[in-house]
C-alpha cells in the first residue's frame, strides 16, 4: 500500500463540488494507495501523472522509494489543467 498525501488546494477544491462529483473523485484517489498506476492512467513527465474521473483529472505524483502518492491537483479538464506540472509539488 501506498500512502496518500492530498493538499490543501485539492481538500478545497473538492469541498466546493457537487456531492456527486466529490464521491467519485474521492473513490478514485482512494484507490490509488492500492494501485498508484491504473488502467487508463497517463504519465505526463517523469514521475508525474493522470487520471480521469468523468470530466475531471486527478494529477499525482509517484514515489515508488518512499511508497508514497501526492495529490497535487484537481480540476475539470483545460487547457490550463496542464501547466506548471514542475512547480506543483513543491
Amino acid at each position: 500500500m501506498y500512502e496518500l498525501y492530498i493538499r490543501r488546494r485539492v481538500e478545497k477544491f473538492l469541498d466546493d463540488l457537487d456531492p456527486s462529483d466529490r464521491e467519485r473523485i474521492v473513490k478514485a484517489v482512494l484507490n490509488l494507495a492500492g494501485n498508484p498506476r491504473p488502467y487508463g492512467c497517463e504519465k505526463l513527465m517523469d514521475d508525474i501523472y493522470r487520471i480521469r474521473v468523468g470530466s475531471y483529472r486527478v494529477i499525482y505524483r509517484v514515489e515508488d522509494a518512499d511508497r508514497t502518492v501526492d495529490i497535487g491537483k484537481v480540476d475539470r479538464r483545460k487547457e490550463r489543467t496542464y501547466r506548471d506540472l514542475r512547480t506543483l509539488f513543491r
